[in-house]
């Protein structure tokens, strides 16, 4: 099954609703009618290439349909909506998957009509549907995203993420114009009545926590399986929502490391994570948690056989975890900040992420994350997703111990053995050309190497200062330091750290 396949899957199995539609290849006249009316109600889904009867049939030219949908809605609907216009590979047809939020600046309209679902169809707007749209967007208005962040001030804003933020909506809607950075702040709904909005100073702000405390992002390594008052790194990150992603991003790919593999000249290698899963899970949690509340908190906990992510807020009302693992309606407590993170591709698709989270675990081969909600706090774990003991997290600290050998993971074992044989393969090697074999720290690479000479593995030849000599193999086997490449794989049957 290909990676997203399960998306199209969970689709096919739902009738259609106020919230699903299946469509061959209508007009798009037709689409930006159905897609109108999921904004102004619950969000949807419009899968086109499917019949009514949901038989896949696929899409003729679906490159070119898919540009001409996105250009008639950046063209028709008013004002610019959250919609993703997505082309999948299916039991072998070609399916445009077309998702839709809820709208937060109700009421949209496309040629000028206005559209609401109702009984699985789509209905021109009457006098009470129109009512109840208008009265969604007051609320709208007053929600804790659009209040005042008093006295935050546009010199507070980080103009530089705002212009990049500007280009991608130009990006998507050609005929979208700003005179400068207010006026895209204002069209967005992130400028009220001329006061910058809570959102505004979360998305932009160059030093948010000054006016949001409850903004911030802890992030902590414990040494064990279980949270202690011992801790390898206890970090807070503080900027706005962008710099704290790639932040965030930059100091996992670090703290995870790799897996690197050694066959005769050919190096590759593997991360030692779910990128896609972990990338949907911490971007789920920084625009879905509960920013109004002053406990609110997010919290990743790094731990040495699994990771949690955990933030205040719970599930928005109408979700459950069961939900999760299939399509459901994308209900967004930030609609705001959602939306901007849209805009800035940060998510790619619109109320998928949880599934996408599922994929890409089962193509990888890592094993399934699990969801937990309790006392308001939602709560997301990879198993086996870990720190490598203490590399990347507080280097050096291990260093000089006396590490036992069976409680060291496989992932560390790999590298052992790959670090053990490219010294077999290049003897009087330094730890500096072990650092970049790995690509790890210094002190990494020490303490991988105190590991193999401690198990009597390999020695140290030379100056007592190190700047003269190198490591070796240990003569066990009559074997040489000049044994070729090709003896190298009949030794891991005998190499003592098994992998």
């Amino acid at each position: 099954m290909e990676n997203n396949d399960l998306i199209i899957k969970n689709l096919l199995q739902q009738a259609t609703s106020d919230r699903v539609e299946f469509k061959l290849k209508p007009s798009l006249d037709a689409i930006i009618q159905t897609i109108t009316a999921f904004i102004n109600s619950r969000g949807g889904d419009l899968l086109l290439g499917v019949d009514e009867n949901k038989k896949v049939v696929g899409i003729d030219n679906p490159q070119q349909y898919c540009t001409e949908i996105k250009n008639f809605v950046s063209k028709n609907i008013i004002p610019i909506a959250p919609v993703s216009v997505n082309l999948f590979n299916y039991d072998f047809k070609q399916l445009i998957l077309i998702s839709v939020w809820e709208g937060a600046n109700k009421p949209y309209s496309c040629n000028y009509k206005i559209y609401g679902r109702i009984n699985g169809q789509n209905r021109l707007a009457d006098n009470t549907l129109l009512t109840q749209l208008i009265e969604n967007r007051k609320a709208a208005d007053s929600n804790w995203e659009r209040m005042s962040a008093l006295p935050a001030e546009v010199i507070d804003l980080d103009l530089y993420e705002i212009r990049k933020t500007m280009d991608a909506a130009v990006s998507r809607n050609s005929n979208k114009i700003f005179t400068d950075e207010e006026d895209f702040l204002i069209q967005n709904g992130l400028i009220l009545n001329g006061n910058i909005t809570n959102a505004c100073i979360l998305l932009f702000g160059k030093t948010p926590a000054r006016f949001i405390p409850q903004s911030k992002i802890r992030l902590t390594v414990y040494p064990d399986i279980k949270s202690t008052h011992v801790f390898l790194e206890d970090k807070w990150f503080e900027g706005n929502i962008f710099s704290n992603i790639i932040a965030i991003f930059n100091y996992l790919e670090a703290l995870y490391g790799k897996t690197i593999r050694i066959d005769g000249l050919l190096r590759t290698e593997k991360k030692n994570y779910p990128e896609i899963a972990l990338r949907e899970g911490i971007l789920n949690a920084i625009v879905h948690r509960d920013y109004h509340s002053f406990k609110g908190f997010m919290h990743i906990s790094v731990y040495a056989d699994h990771t949690e992510i955990s933030n205040y807020g719970g599930l928005p009302e109408g979700l459950t975890i069961a939900d999760l693992k299939r399509e459901h309606p994308s209900i967004l407590r930030n609609p705001d900040i959602a939306s901007i993170c849209f805009l800035r591709n940060y998510i790619e698709m619109v109320g998928s992420g949880s599934i996408r989270m599922l994929e890409d675990c089962k193509k990888n081969k890592f094993k399934t994350p699990v969801w937990k909600e309790k006392n308001n706090v939602l709560t997301l774990t990879f198993p086996e997703i870990f720190h490598l003991k203490s590399e990347g997290a507080n280097e050096g600290a291990s260093e000089g111990a006396n590490l036992n050998i069976e409680g060291i993971t496989d992932v560390v074992k790999t590298e052992l053995f790959h670090i053990y044989t490219f010294i077999k393969e290049n003897p009087l090697v330094k730890v500096s050309d072990i650092q970049s074999l790995i690509s790890k720290s210094n002190a990494t690479a020490k303490r991988y190497l105190k590991i193999l000479k401690d198990n009597g593995l390999i020695i140290f030849v030379g100056s007592d200062n190190r700047k003269i000599g190198g490591y070796i193999i240990v003569d066990t086997a009559n074997d040489t330091a000049n044994d070729t490449a090709n003896d190298t794989a009949n030794d891991t049957a005998k190499f003592p750290i098994k992998v």
